[in-house]
């Protein structure tokens, strides 16, 4: 009996021994299938990168899951770089290391007039004619570079470049080229530039004179000015003066100038008058002149173009300004006249500040009515003469003169006689004298005369009394009266009557007045008298 128990315990512990078995083989087989499960929803867990099971299986489903997200990744991002570079408002060239164009977008071609075929395999200075060979063998990102480009049509542009790098697995591949037309930019810097110089050297101490071929040369950075001439209106005479000109032709004799187009009838007067800007080629021109505008001297011919701006401040014309071109009908357009409009403005600013700067300085030194030294400008030279005669032990002859009677002339006639006689005398006095002479207005009818550098000085001295005498003895005929005027002078000697400027002129004006006792055109040495 016993036995059969055994027996039966026996074969009921192997029973249950099996039915383990089987219950924990299929519970490994669930957990097998659930991190299977699992790996498909949780491929990157941790528990999965931790298990001998995803060591089988991550070769076989998950880098394969991995491979295409990184596929469908990348397409995504080149779909989006193609997008942007065919869609970005700027031009956009692609490049190789080397320079070659592989890709352009519309804009590109739309800034440089090329299509992608006729760029595609060229070399990027097929555009930027002046690129810098460090940009291609480099690998650096630029930015904002300022180069010269041209077009498909030869026309040369102004652009603004960038260029960065295409890296893929941290290899540089390609460059890309951001291309931006800043062709008005920099030619309103340029203008900019060009009025600032004008201004600042107006605002130096050169003189008018010296303004104007620095007005030219600047203006010849932005526009042709090979003839370019300049018309000022001077309200004493009321007419226009030629105050500046250049022209290619060869006329270099200002009052052959003058006498073609100073007259009320020339085109400089039209535009002064009228205040219109004109752009004429030859049709126009002579059209102009059928109907009477202007009148022309000139032989002009079909390849001629003439373009004009009146010089204006505000409301107010002090001129004209004209460019020129002999050989070119082309050379000027439209859009000039706008440029020139524009800096004739700032060129009619620096123009007057000028004048108001040289009138105020010939104002200090000269006398606004006879347009003499004053005593200012007179005391200096003489200062400079007293320095260098006693340094060279040379002499030089001081005349002091009083025109006779001249009290009666502004009584009888009236002051403005007076005035337009006194600007009569000074005429004559400076035909009279060398240009290193000085003659002064001192004041009323007083004038003084500075005779530096003299050979014989005391014979030259008298030579020149005398010219001065038998001159004046002329009478002068001022709105339809004839005028007679006498005057007496007196003379000193350096150093022989004073070696200080107001000693020599206190011996001067003795001997005048002895001059104007001993009777009318008389002059008189200081210390003896002569005959």
């Amino acid at each position: 009996m016993w036995y059969k128990y055994i027996n039966t315990f026996k074969r009921k512990k192997k029973r249950d021994g099996l039915m383990r078995r089987k219950r924990k083989g299929s519970g490994y087989l669930n957990k097998l299938v659930n991190k299977f499960r699992r790996l498909k929803t949780e491929p990157n867990s941790s528990s999965n990168r931790n298990s001998k099971t995803d060591l089988r299986l991550i070769p076989i489903f998950s880098n394969t899951y991995k491979f295409k997200k990184k596929e469908q990744a990348l397409q995504r991002s080149r779909q989006e770089f193609i997008g942007l570079f065919k869609n970005s408002p700027k031009a956009l060239s692609y490049t190789d290391m080397d320079g070659i164009i592989l890709e352009v977008n519309k804009q590109f071609e739309e800034l440089f007039g090329y299509e992608l075929e006729e760029m595609r395999g060229k070399h990027i200075e097929k555009v930027l004619t002046n690129c810098r060979t460090q940009i291609l063998g480099s690998d650096r990102v630029f930015k904002d570079l300022e180069l010269i480009a041209r077009e498909k049509n030869n026309k040369l542009m102004s652009v603004s470049v960038t260029v960065t790098l295409n890296r893929v697995n941290e290899q540089t591949i390609g460059k890309i080229f951001l291309l931006s037309d800043i062709t008005n930019r920099k030619a309103n810097e340029t203008v900019n530039n060009v009025l600032y110089n004008i201004s600042r050297a107006a605002n130096s101490d050169i003189s008018l004179t010296q303004l104007y071929p620095v007005i030219r040369e600047e203006l010849s950075t932005i526009i042709d000015t090979t003839n370019f001439y300049i018309a000022l209106f001077d309200k004493e005479k009321n007419k226009l003066y030629f105050s500046y000109y250049a022209d290619e032709t060869g006329e270099k004799d200002k009052d052959i100038l003058i006498s073609k187009y100073s007259d009320s009838d020339s085109i400089f007067n039209y535009i002064f008058k009228t205040g219109e800007s004109l752009l004429l080629n030859y049709n126009k021109y002579k059209g102009m002149i059928s109907r009477g505008d202007f009148n022309s001297h000139d032989v002009i011919t079909n390849k001629q173009v003439w373009l004009g701006v009146p010089l204006k401040i505000e409301s107010k014309i002090i001129g004209s300004m004209i460019l020129q071109s002999y050989t070119d009908p082309n050379l000027y357009s439209k859009e000039d006249i706008k440029l020139m409009e524009f800096v004739s403005q700032q060129i009619a600013t620096a123009i007057e500040r000028k004048q108001a700067e040289e009138k105020l300085k010939f104002l200090s030194l000269y006398d606004p009515l006879t347009k003499l030294p004053n005593r200012v400008l007179f005391y200096d030279r003489m200062r400079q003469e007293i320095a260098y005669a006693k340094r060279e032990q040379k002499k030089f002859a001081l005349m002091f003169l009083d025109l006779d009677d001249f009290k009666k002339v502004n009584d009888e006639f009236g002051h403005d006689i007076g005035d337009q006689l006194l600007q009569g005398v000074a005429k004559k006095f400076n035909k009279l004298l060398r240009e290193a002479d000085t003659i002064c207005r001192l004041g009323g009818d007083e004038f003084i005369i500075l005779l530096p550098r003299l050979r014989q000085p005391r014979e030259n001295a008298e030579d020149v009394a005398r010219k001065i005498l038998h001159s004046l003895g002329e009478p002068f005929l001022i709105k339809d009266n004839q005028i007679y005027v006498n005057t007496s002078i007196g003379i000193a000697l350096y150093p022989d009557e004073g070696e200080k400027e107001e000693d020599l002129i206190k011996s001067a004006d003795k001997a005048m007045y002895t001059a104007k006792k001993e009777g009318p055109n008389n002059f008189h040495w200081a210390g003896f008298k002569l005959t």
